[in-house]
């Protein structure tokens, strides 16, 4: 608890952070769009099954990602090519987190297809 608190005291004598339109700042907004759908994915796994889990993933976090971008615009606090970009940027990550979270953190189901069933393969490491 006191080093929360002292936390919550020193930030208060940091600089505030200004946001650019450079390399840091649309990897930043990639990595949240990534982390955003990769818990939207697991949660679809884990409440919905029956959804397909990439496509609630990359759907929501990109819808959050566009939507946030269009406050900020519409408050003039971002010009329309930086809301653009900051989005675009969001949804590219959101489809490598999306992904990456269905095709290799969670495990593989058996899913019917019109040709036969689709199996995946789950791989385990003992150290």
């Amino acid at each position: 608890m006191k080093r929360l608190l002292s936390l919550v005291l020193l930030s208060g004598l940091c600089s505030p952070v200004m946001a650019d339109n450079g390399v840091y700042s649309e990897t930043s907004h990639a990595i949240g769009g990534a982390l955003i759908a990769g818990t939207v994915t697991w949660g679809t796994d884990k409440f919905f099954p029956e959804q397909d889990r990439f496509w609630m993933g990359f759907g929501v976090s990109s819808a959050f990602g566009v939507l946030i971008q269009y406050h900020e615009y519409d408050k003039s606090t971002n010009t329309a090519e930086e809301a653009l970009l900051d989005a675009g940027a969001h949804v590219i990550g959101a489809a490598i987190g999306a992904y990456l979270t269905d095709s290799y953190i969670l495990t593989p189901v058996v899913k019917p297809e019109v040709g036969g069933s689709y199996v995946g393969l789950d791989v385990n490491f003992r150290f």
